[in-house]
């Protein structure tokens, strides 16, 4: 597909990158030649230096044959981006994207902006992350979390403990339960889906996908130092007054949290105590251990740090780490700050720009595909495919089928009932196949599942 990208910040630049992965063509767009120069190192994707707002440069990157399939507008403004869609579906895009971060842009029911304008999907970064640290609050134990499947299907990453008995075994000895399976290793640097021989080490990233229930039951035999805690009731400091912060303090609200909302700027302070119900609102600096005591923020069961600065982010996480909360998360942008965080020993890290190409992903995905879940900062994938009449994988046991390296079937939803496949099962036309695979080899496993009849 020829997918344009307007905007080539951080969640431009990753978006465009992924999609490339996936044998996309992409153009990017921004006003900036320093910015797309940078994206030109990272991906291999076209460049246009231009205001997207003008038809004429949309014109220009529709290329010749005008065959674009999909727009996304992702700068920092709102405005910009709906009037980038708006234009776009005018001159031929049959879908275009807007991100927004304000929720007067994705609350409809006050003035839809989407319908009017032509506008397929406001995606939301803001949102959909807090979403993903509310996650964190519920299921504290997990490194990463998903639900699949309509909540019938789990995926849940976690440390394996040098004092678990899974460690320096092989896979095909553990012996775990039916309802469950390791999709996913990361080791240091190396990410890999494990066959049957693969060996476990103490600080290995493992990755559990299946039934909730019996995950629930073999986590504790990987991570020996997990904790059972309430659900519900907990408290919560929340460092950032912005769209993420602020949405992520009304889901808590809603789940009956305490939550505690701290930020520098008083304005926001000020918003954050006309939007949200119960929660404590702290004018101060989240980076100021002085005042984090004074706030006694040790006392809190979570920590969470989501500001707009990766630095004020991981340095406040750090300082309520040693202040003694209990579990401590940050929002990153870059990458490479992702082993920092896991270096100084807060516990979750969560990438605005992962979650919102785990949207475009499945957007732009071809055939019947659900969902798509980046994880390990998207070197794995995880993907909901409606398996299809006249695909390769269809009315044959796995083990006849001769599946990419570096990918399996994680798990198979047929009605009301899911399973874990094992070699002898047998997919049938309509099922929903939930495939693991690493990122350089989930093209092929897509082939494979989307040899349709449409």
């Amino acid at each position: 597909m020829h997918v344009i990208v307007v905007g080539a910040g951080t969640v431009g630049s990753n978006i465009a990158m992924h999609l490339a992965r996936e044998q996309h063509e992409v153009i990017v767009v921004d006003r900036d030649p320093a910015k797309l120069a940078d994206v030109e190192d990272h991906a291999d994707v076209q460049t246009l230096a231009g205001n997207a707002c003008d038809p004429a440069v949309l014109r220009r990157a529709m290329g010749e044959g005008g065959e674009t399939g999909l727009l996304l507008a992702v700068t920092e403004a709102d405005p910009t981006n709906l009037v980038i869609c708006y234009a776009a579906k005018r001159i031929g895009v049959p879908r275009v994207v807007a991100r927004v971060r304000h929720r007067y842009h994705v609350d409809t029911t006050v003035v839809n902006f989407r319908d009017p304008l032509g506008i397929d999907l406001l995606l939301s970064p803001e949102m959909l992350t807090a979403h993903e640290l509310s996650n964190f609050v519920e299921n504290p134990a997990a490194l990463a979390f998903a639900s699949l499947a309509q909540g019938r299907v789990q995926i849940r990453t976690v440390m394996l403990s040098p004092f678990s008995a899974m460690c320096l075994r092989a896979l095909k000895d553990l012996q775990l339960p039916q309802g469950v399976l390791v999709g996913a290793v990361r080791r240091g640097k190396e990410i890999f889906t494990p066959r049957g021989d693969a060996v476990l080490e103490a600080g290995d990233h493992v990755t559990l996908i299946g039934l909730p229930e019996v995950i629930d039951t073999v986590h504790p035999q990987f991570d020996t130092e997990q904790e059972t805690r309430p659900v519900g009731g907990q408290s919560v400091a929340i460092a950032g007054a912005g769209e993420t912060g602020l949405y992520l303090a009304e889901l808590l609200e809603s789940r009956r949290h305490k939550v505690t909302v701290i930020d520098m700027d008083r304005t926001r302070c000020e918003l954050a105590s006309e939007r949200l119900d119960r929660a404590v609102v702290l004018h101060g600096d989240c980076t100021n251990v002085q005042f984090l005591r004074e706030e006694q923020i040790g006392h809190m069961d979570y920590y969470i740090a989501a500001t707009g600065d990766d630095e004020s982010n991981v340095m406040s996480a750090l300082l309520a780490r040693e202040l003694k909360v209990d579990k401590t998360a940050c929002l990153i942008d870059r990458p490479d700050y992702a082993r920092v965080v896991e270096m100084v020993g807060i516990d979750v890290a969560i990438s605005p720009r992962i979650v919102a190409a785990n949207r475009i992903l499945t957007l732009v995905k071809q055939g019947r595909i659900r969902s798509v879940t980046l994880l390990e900062e998207g070197a794995i994938e995880v993907t909901e495919y409606q398996a299809l009449s006249k695909s390769a994988i269809v009315g044959r046991a796995l083990k006849e089928m001769e599946l990419p390296a570096g990918t399996l079937i994680g798990a198979v939803v047929r009605g009301q009932t899911v399973t874990i496949p094992r070699g002898d099962s047998i997919i049938r036309p309509g099922e929903i196949v939930i495939t693991v695979s690493e990122a350089a080899a989930s093209e092929g496993l897509s082939r494979l599942l989307q040899e349709a009849d449409e």
